[in-house]
């Protein structure tokens, strides 16, 4: 395995890091990472850079994971041409990357990698190789599920794969909070309304029935779950998620700044 490089060790880049640890993906010896902050870089027990051109110089596997904003310097002030790149970058295309890096896969993961648990898509410059697709893949799994998506598709998954979980952990807490409004002890209902998430979101993935025929089954007739559904659409949830998702997509394509 090629030596792993790391430019930008933040929050999603750092739960990547440690996946591909955790997974065995790749060893300790074989990541090199730089990070503006030393200390952030050094608690992944890997070999530390001193500088975005050491990870280049010495890796043949670079993962930038700095700030779309950061994009246009970080690109023009390193020769990638012989090297796979991956951008994690929110908003940059391949066609903004390539001329800077030929060999270059765009992915986009999200936060519940940190557990394992995310779903990651992924597209690629035609120089990619098939190996090369096959090592992103791998990665990819490292954290969870991984989709290959033409990049079209890219704003619209980040709305759904990217902000969706903020949705999905402000609609948790609501949960738990009506529930302590209803008389439970609010660490119980935080339970509660995980929980519940957890195990919805897993008979929609296994039980292959559509999420509004589970909901129907849910509802028994004049009962508790309708009358919730019903106040639901009544106060306008079924807008505010939609709303939410197509927001964060118009957002992603106004962050094509390179």
């Amino acid at each position: 395995m090629p030596r792993l490089g790391f430019i930008g060790t933040g929050t999603m880049a750092g739960a990547m890091l440690k996946a591909a640890l955790r997974t065995e993906l790749v060893q300790a010896k074989d990541v090199l990472v730089y990070d503006k902050n030393p200390a952030a870089a050094e608690r992944f027990g890997v070999e530390v850079a001193m500088s975005a051109s050491e990870v280049v110089g010495r890796s043949k596997v670079i993962q930038l994971g700095v700030k779309p904003q950061d994009m246009p310097g970080l690109l023009s002030e390193l020769d990638l041409r012989n090297r796979l790149v991956i951008s994690i970058a929110a908003g940059v295309t391949l066609a903004q990357i390539e001329p800077h890096a030929p060999c270059c896969v765009r992915m986009m993961p999200n936060i519940n990698a940190a557990v394992g648990q995310a779903i990651t898509a992924y597209c690629a410059t035609e120089q990619v190789t098939p190996a090369e697709l096959a090592f992103i893949k791998s990665y990819c799994e490292c954290f969870g599920q991984a989709i290959h998506l033409e990049e079209e598709h890219f704003s619209a998954f980040l709305a759904l794969a990217g902000s969706g979980p903020a949705f999905v952990y402000l609609f948790i807490d609501e949960l738990a909070r009506a529930g302590v409004a209803a008389g439970l002890p609010r660490v119980t209902a935080l339970e509660i309304a995980a929980q519940s998430v957890l195990g919805s979101a897993a008979m929609v993935q296994e039980s292959n029935v559509h999420p509004c025929e589970l909901a129907d089954r849910v509802c028994s007739p004049e009962g508790t779950t309708i009358a919730g559904v019903n106040a639901l659409l009544k106060h306008g949830f079924s807008h505010a998620v939609s709303q939410a998702v197509l927001t964060a997509a118009a957002r992603d394509r106004e962050l094509g700044i390179l």
